[in-house]
């Protein structure tokens, strides 16, 4: 069965993405306020009214606010994160001790798979990042797969066995090391980000890819979303030039979208069928 995945909001300045598996729709992470949710939510034809639970890859501020966090309570939508998140959630959040009493708190356990509808699960996969316990997501079908990566510092052989086959690949390509040094951000903030714990370079992403094609085969990714794009060290163009090149060298074909702060993305279809001609079609991305 098909799945869709938009990009809601994807900078320093808010996170949050909405997949619908089956028609259930869920939401990964809640960094835009709720009246701003809510508007971007409506770009794309959905509401909270259709949300059937909420995915957190960690306890950064960009990535959850107070406010959208008691919209969970209010709407008796469930939360899926880290036991460590918790810790967090209480201080910052006073419906959240609501949320634990009413049991729509649901803490991961391990890399357990979580049913999000009746064809497809999501496991949660743990990434290197210094927002304490940090997470991607793979989702998956008898048939399909998918995968959302967003704030990691480094990749290894664990973090690529969890995104070959994918058909659509969302992954942060944050910054352009040279710029990073030449920017005005102060040493230990530069540091931080070039660090294994901080953000995904261009670079180390692309290397990244290039992996996931050599595991997978070229013709099986067929999207890709570039995520936490830096508005100061990076560019759309520029990541997205530097995703192009990467895949063509390994002969892939798969579209490039660079996933925005401002404004929703289109929707993203998984699992769609190739037309007869055999020519995977962009559909109404942005392509670079």
């Amino acid at each position: 069965m098909p799945a869709r995945l938009s990009i809601l909001a994807s900078g320093s300045a808010g996170n949050s993405a909405l997949i619908d598996c089956d028609g259930e729709r869920w939401l990964i992470d809640l960094g835009l306020e709720p009246k701003e949710l809510d508007a971007r939510l409506a770009i794309v034809d959905a509401d909270w009214s259709q949300i059937r639970g909420v995915l957190m890859t960690h306890r950064h501020s960009d990535h959850w606010t107070p406010k959208s966090l008691s919209r969970c309570w209010t709407s008796r939508v469930p939360v899926f994160c880290h036991r460590d998140h918790a810790a967090a959630f209480r201080i910052g959040c006073p419906d959240f001790a609501d949320l634990e009493r009413s049991r729509l708190f649901r803490a991961f356990v391990g890399e357990r798979s979580i049913a999000i509808s009746e064809h497809w699960k999501c496991r949660p996969f743990r990434v290197r990042h210094d927002g304490g316990a940090t997470f991607g997501f793979r989702f998956e079908s008898n048939s399909s797969a998918f995968a959302y990566a967003a704030d990691l510092g480094c990749w290894d052989r664990g973090l690529l066995e969890r995104l070959i086959d994918v058909e659509l690949l969302a992954l942060e390509f944050n910054h352009d090391p040279d710029s990073l040094r030449q920017s005005r951000r102060p040493p230990w903030l530069v540091n931080r980000i070039l660090g294994d714990e901080g953000h995904l370079s261009n670079a180390q992403a692309c290397e990244l890819i290039g992996e996931v094609l050599k595991q997978s085969g070229t013709d099986r990714l067929r999207q890709l979303v570039l995520l936490h794009i830096s508005r100061e060290c990076n560019s759309a163009d520029l990541a997205a030039t530097t995703a192009r090149t990467a895949l063509a060298h390994f002969g892939s074909q798969a579209s490039v979208f660079a996933a925005e702060q401002q404004e929703p993305s289109p929707w993203f279809v998984i699992n769609d069928p190739l037309p007869d001609d055999g020519v995977v079609s962009q559909g109404p991305t942005t392509l670079f």
